[in-house]
């Protein structure tokens, strides 16, 4: 094979290992957790960097990374990260020290610099580091990123082979048969066994050969013999120029004294502003503590201490929260620390906590009329900060505060941020419950602009308490209320697409026209919530609490409801196509009208369930009890020893196909039913059998 050829198979070899390194352990690690029902194990601390800053890089959802795996995949996953490492070491291991290694030995190539020597690390490292693999990658992922592409990743797979491609083969372009990285590190491949390469001229290798005269090269090769190489002639390049000490140095001189010079003013700027401002700060303190003051001097001072800059102002006003009891002076005292700024979260947290502790303790009316004003203040304060928190929004820590009604005082406070932009709020175990936030926006696609990546901002409500809540209209996309209570809540119309709502209390909750597509509801407690016309599609309700619940005209399909307690529940006219309905119970429910073409309900209870003009198309019913279930117009009744009504056994196609065999506890009259819609059991007189007889 021509060296040419060789080189572009050794290149594949090359891409083929390392990404084997790679795809091999991650895929089968990734495949062996998934497979697991509930894996323990938290990420070490090298996988969990690795694979932030990969979501980062890549925009990959936040959500598909796991943070629990298996100890198995745990050891695959460090095996993916490591594998690639060594190879690359060993690759450049051994192009440094003898210009071959791995595909480029098996297929008898050699690296040598245009001198014939092996070329060292810094030239390998140019080459293979910057050359081969570096500028194109950055390259790819350049262009993925202006290119409009961005996030999707096989983009950006198909952009990296060919920028990789593309420099591999701009050798083929050239007279001398070098690539790009070859020029920029100053080497060259030859064969092993004779050192023959294309045309290469000799003012590239330095040596002086009269014109029209051919010179010769010695290479080394591995066993350290020499061969030569026959050289066009050419001239030699122009010496290198030596560098002097000259006016370059001076002006480096002039540079680094400016800026040693300019960090020093600023360095005593600093200081004498300092002390100015710590000065302002005790004469503050003091007129404050002075029981001589009047009344206008210290709201003075205090509303000057909210724009001091010394860090000892804002635990000084947070006190005095504490020890006020008049109205004035606390609203006084609200502004000031509004002028702060939201570095006074961790210390109005500190308060909050420590009134609400007291509030619950205190039995006397009048001090809890006073506990309770404080704690408006505070809580005042909070919200007025996260209003005025702008860009600084992601960055609010609100976790653990109690936000929630306090009905005493002039002014009852409620947390009221309707159509407020409160993405990457952290609302972690924050008590919140009659907040008004409807049409609250909790979620951000992020820097990027693109929605579902990496770098998306949404809120961590997990533990949160929203009872009786209004979040009408809010967006929740991706939002973790993990745990959170939403008793009676008002969410018609939310956007709850992707949200993390597992463990989470929505009994009687508002979900009217709620989007949930994709949601996870896993163990969620629905009790009567309504979800009429609601958005479920591809939902996760596996073991969710669902009784009572009104359902209808909503959209499930493809939904997880595996062993969910569904007991008297309404699916009226609801889509569930495709739907995981496993083990489910649907004792007393109404699915009248409802789509359940190829759906899963095997093991399903549909005891005493309106299956009226229900679509079982596809169905799997292996082990489906319908005991009692209603499949005509209206079950036939006996009162007085009259029938009332019987069901309607016209003939017709309702059930045509579906084959009711594996389906256990039903009584004649079903059979009769479902053989005269077309079903499929042993107990219907097939044709063959009747022309038989």
């Amino acid at each position: 094979m021509p060296t040419v050829g060789r080189r572009l198979l050794a290149w594949g070899l090359e891409m083929a290992l390392l990404s084997a390194s790679v795809g091999v352990p991650l895929t089968l690690g990734g495949y062996l957790n998934a497979r697991a029902e509930n894996p323990q194990q938290p990420l070490i601390p090298v996988l969990n960097l690795a694979q932030q800053q990969t979501g980062r890089l890549l925009g990959l959802p936040r959500r598909s990374l796991p943070e629990r795996i298996t100890p198995l995949t745990q050891l695959l996953w460090t095996g993916a990260l490591g594998l690639p490492l060594i190879l690359i070491a060993a690759h450049m291991y051994g192009l440094s020290r003898r210009g071959t290694s791995g595909p480029k030995r098996w297929l008898g190539l050699q690296v040598v610099t245009l001198t014939g020597q092996v070329p060292g690390w810094r030239r390998i490292l140019v080459r293979e580091g910057l050359g081969r693999w570096g500028g194109p990658l950055v390259i790819a992922y350049g262009l993925w990123r202006i290119g409009g592409a961005f996030p999707q990743t096989w983009v950006l797979l198909g952009l990296g082979l060919g920028v990789l491609a593309i420099e591999n083969l701009s050798g083929g372009f050239s007279r001398s048969r070098r690539g790009w990285h070859d020029w920029l590190a100053g080497t060259c491949v030859v064969d092993r066994e004779t050192g023959a390469m294309v045309r290469l001229a000799a003012q590239w290798t330095g040596a002086i050969l009269p014109p029209g005269q051919p010179g010769a090269l010695a290479w080394v090769d591995e066993s350290g013999g020499l061969t030569p190489v026959v050289l066009e002639p050419g001239l030699a390049p122009e010496p290198p120029h030596r560098s002097r000490l000259g006016i370059g140095w001076v002006v480096l001189a002039l540079v680094l004294g400016g800026i040693g010079g300019g960090g020093a003013y600023h360095l005593w700027q600093r200081r004498t502003v300092n002390a100015l401002n710590q000065e302002l700060f005790l004469n503050l303190v003091d007129t404050l503590t002075d029981a001589g003051a009047n009344e206008e001097a210290r709201r003075v001072a205090v509303t000057t201490l909210g724009s001091v800059p010394d860090e000892r102002a804002t635990p000084l006003l947070v006190d005095l929260i504490a020890q006020a009891e008049d109205p004035q002076w606390l609203a006084t005292l609200q502004q000031a620390l509004v002028n702060r700024g939201p570095e006074a979260l961790p210390d109005l947290r500190r308060l909050n906590q420590r009134l609400n502790r007291e509030l619950s303790l205190q039995p006397n009316d009048q001090q809890r009329a006073m506990l309770v004003a404080q704690l408006q203040t505070v809580n005042r304060v909070v919200v007025q900060l996260v209003v005025l928190a702008g860009d600084r929004i992601p960055t609010l820590d609100l976790s653990g505060l109690y936000l929630g009604a306090l009905t005493g005082g002039a002014e009852p406070f409620v947390l009221t941020l309707p159509r407020q932009s409160l993405a990457g709020i952290n609302w972690r175990s924050t008590v919140m419950n009659r907040a008004q936030l409807q049409g609250a926006r909790f979620y951000h696609p992020g820097p990027d602009g693109h929605p579902d990546t990496y770098d998306d901002w949404f809120a961590d409500m997990a533990g949160a308490d929203l009872t009786d809540g209004d979040l009408s209209g809010a967006d929740l996309t991706l939002s973790q209320l993990a745990g959170a209570s939403l008793l009676r809540a008002q969410l018609r119309g939310a956007n709850l697409t992707l949200a993390n709502l597992e463990r989470a209390n929505l009994e009687r909750a508002n979900l009217i026209q709620a989007q949930l597509r994709g949601a996870n509801l896993t163990q969620a407690r629905l009790i009567a919530a309504d979800l009429t016309t609601a958005q479920l599609v591809g939902a996760n309700l596996t073991g969710a609490r669902l009784r009572r619940l009104i359902a209808d005209g909503a959209t499930l399909t493809g939904a997880t409801l595996r062993g969910a307690d569904a007991l008297e529940t309404v699916f009226t006219a609801a889509d569930l196509r495709g739907a995981d309905l496993r083990q489910i119970n649907l004792a007393g429910s109404n699915l009248a009208g409802a789509n359940l073409a190829d759906a899963d309900l095997r093991g399903a209870n549909l005891t005493d369930t309106d299956l009226r003009d229900v679509n079982l198309q596809g169905a799997n019913l292996l082990g489906t009890d319908f005991t009692g279930a209603i499949f005509a117009a209206e079950k036939a009744t006996n009162q007085d020893g009259f029938i009332t009504s019987a069901p309607n056994l016209q003939p017709g196609d309702r059930f045509t196909g579906i084959n009711f065999n594996q389906a256990r506890n039903l009584d004649l009259g079903q059979l009769t039913y479902i053989c005269a819609q077309g079903g499929i059991h042993d107990a219907c007189d097939r044709p063959d059998d009747a022309d038989a007889e």
